[in-house]
């Protein structure tokens, strides 16, 4: 009896809204230590970095470079020697420094040290190093950091912390001789055991505080928790959990509580949302059936859009002259672009890559109309201008949702390798002749479907053997990747590059891996169609 008064008194929510409050108002507190913390020791750092390249700029002034090599050769003292000694040991007294070091390393490992000048504090327990002296010094920081400042030139700060001598910060400057020319190392170093300290006192109070604040939140917010909200909660739990086990079927308890608050305006409004969702569940069953359906049509139609189009490969197994392939990914279920090839007569090839304005079905019945129009004037032997001139007329009438086609199409006569062709506002296609890839740059003609009346102007070029003839779509260059970055002209002559050994439908498989690789996880938003036509070396 006593433990289920016990449940009633502390319900689950209830135990979980405390954990919730505990862990919110720790991680507040430790945010706030953290913010406060960084923040200390930043100001900290900034204000003892700055001092001591200040001191260590200043030391690495009064000496005299240009000495080293006579000190080091005698190690003997002269008069210059002891006064410079002398402003350096003031230096190290007046701002509490450990020591000041004039140095050179010797490359490559940077291990051994050859000491010029070694100042040390009065108040340290350091003994200093006398002129010439040489020692072995290996620890990977310092190593590191003397290769930095006499390779490169750099002024470098490093922080030691909790040493066997305490934590210290140290200044490395490289010194110049007269010729502009690294030739040794000016180092000054100064005890921060006070701000160690310092930092360690703030943590400490800091993270106490952040408990005691944290207790008592948690306990004042937890008590408001269970007696203004969590008792109207349960009553919702209670018949949000009856609705549902009693298969959507609604009741009136929701209304017996009369809070004036959002609670009570979630229990009005949870209880009307039971009624909707019956009335909604009825309405989404049949537009469930109606978007079946729509989806079978459209894969219906995807199928029909295939079908129209060329497959197989090889497409003409009696022309061994020529490799051919082409290949589409609509962005939609069904796709706006398009693509063809035919054989006129027994000598003539006929190559066609377009797009159509829009997506979707209207794009996908306008692009087999085109290319039905175009196929039908081919087989008339028309040239590629005389095609276009008389589908563009044909596509203007009856033209009501002013769709328009970009197309590329062209006529090659296999016996002699001349190509005919006509660009209507189509991207330029990628030629490969005489071991080079190109762009066929002509100025394109106005769109089909946009006017009528437009004329049509028609180019040649040779084909020979071994040249190569890559047509695409827009869709191609325009792909983009999460930054909303195009792939663009110059990336799609990169991916083509090389591609002169493989076969057609490699070719196409290379460079749809360059894209996907670019556009990674974007979205495709728009049909990509390729054709590769390669004339073959026999």
């Amino acid at each position: 009896m006593m433990q289920n008064q016990r449940r009633k008194r502390f319900p689950i929510i209830t135990k979980k809204i405390i954990a919730s409050i505990l862990i919110s108002g720790t991680l507040l507190c430790a945010a706030i230590f953290s913010v406060g913390y960084i923040t200390f020791s930043r100001k900290f750092r900034l204000l003892y970095d700055s001092n001591l390249r200040a001191i260590a700029a200043a030391a690495k002034e009064v000496i005299n470079p240009d000495s080293f090599e006579k000190y080091l050769a005698t190690n003997e003292k002269d008069e210059e020697y002891n006064n410079i000694e002398a402003i350096l040991q003031k230096f190290t007294d007046k701002f509490e420094l450990n020591f000041i070091y004039v140095s050179q390393t010797a490359a490559p490992e940077y291990t051994s040290v050859t000491y010029i000048y070694d100042v040390v504090g009065k108040q340290t327990r350091f003994t200093p190093f006398p002129l010439g002296y040489n020692e072995t010094y290996v620890e990977a920081n310092y190593n590191k950091t003397a290769r930095k400042v006499l390779e490169e030139g750099k002024t470098l700060i490093r922080h030691t912390m909790k040493t066997r001598s305490g934590s210290h910060i140290t200044a490395m400057f490289p010194v110049y001789d007269s010729n502009n020319k690294i030739v040794a190392m000016c180092g000054a170093q100064k005890s921060i055991q006070e701000y160690v300290n310092s930092l360690a006192s703030f943590a400490a109070i800091t993270i106490v505080v952040s408990l005691v604040f944290a207790i008592v939140f948690s306990f004042l917010f937890s008590v408001f928790f269970n007696v203004k909200i969590i008792s109207p909660l349960i009553l919702i739990t209670k018949e949000t959990d009856h609705f549902a086990s009693w298969g959507g079927k609604p009741s009136d308890k929701l209304l017996e509580i009369k809070n004036h608050d959002e609670i009570g305006i979630l229990a009005h409004s949870l209880h009307q949302m039971e009624y909707d969702v019956c009335r909604n569940i009825e309405e989404l069953t049949r537009v469930t059936a109606e978007k079946e359906r729509i989806g079978t049509e459209l894969n219906l139609a995807a199928k029909i859009q295939l079908d129209a189009l060329p497959t197989g490969y090889p497409p003409f197994p009696e022309h061994t002259e020529f490799d051919l392939f082409a290949s589409m990914s609509p962005a939609k279920e069904v796709g706006g672009d398009l693509f063809n090839y035919q054989m006129i007569g027994q000598d003539k090839l006929l190559l066609l890559v377009g797009d159509v304005s829009g997506k979707g079905v209207p794009a996908a019945l306008f692009m087999m109309t085109a290319n039905t129009l175009i196929s039908i004037y081919a087989e008339n032997n028309l040239s590629p201008a005389e095609i276009f001139t008389k589908t563009n007329n044909k596509l203007c009438e009856g033209n009501e949702s002013n769709l328009f086609v970009t197309a590329w199409l062209g006529i090659l006569d296999l016996k002699s390798g001349e190509l005919k062709y006509v660009n209507a506002g189509h991207p330029h296609p990628i030629l490969y002749h005489g071991g080079q890839f190109s762009y066929l740059t002509e100025k394109p003609n106005f769109i089909l479907a946009g006017m009528s009346g437009v004329p049509y102007k028609e180019y040649s070029l040779q084909i020979e053997k071994g040249d190569r003839l890559f047509i695409y779509t827009d869709g191609v260059t325009e792909a983009t990747d999460s930054n909303e970055k195009l792939f663009g002209e110059e990336r799609l002559m990169k991916a083509i590059q090389g591609t002169q050994s493989l076969n057609a439908p490699d070719t196409l498989v290379k460079i749809r891996k360059d894209i996907d690789a670019f556009a990674g996880d974007a979205e495709q938003f728009d049909d990509i169609t390729m054709l590769q036509f390669i004339r073959k070396e026999i």
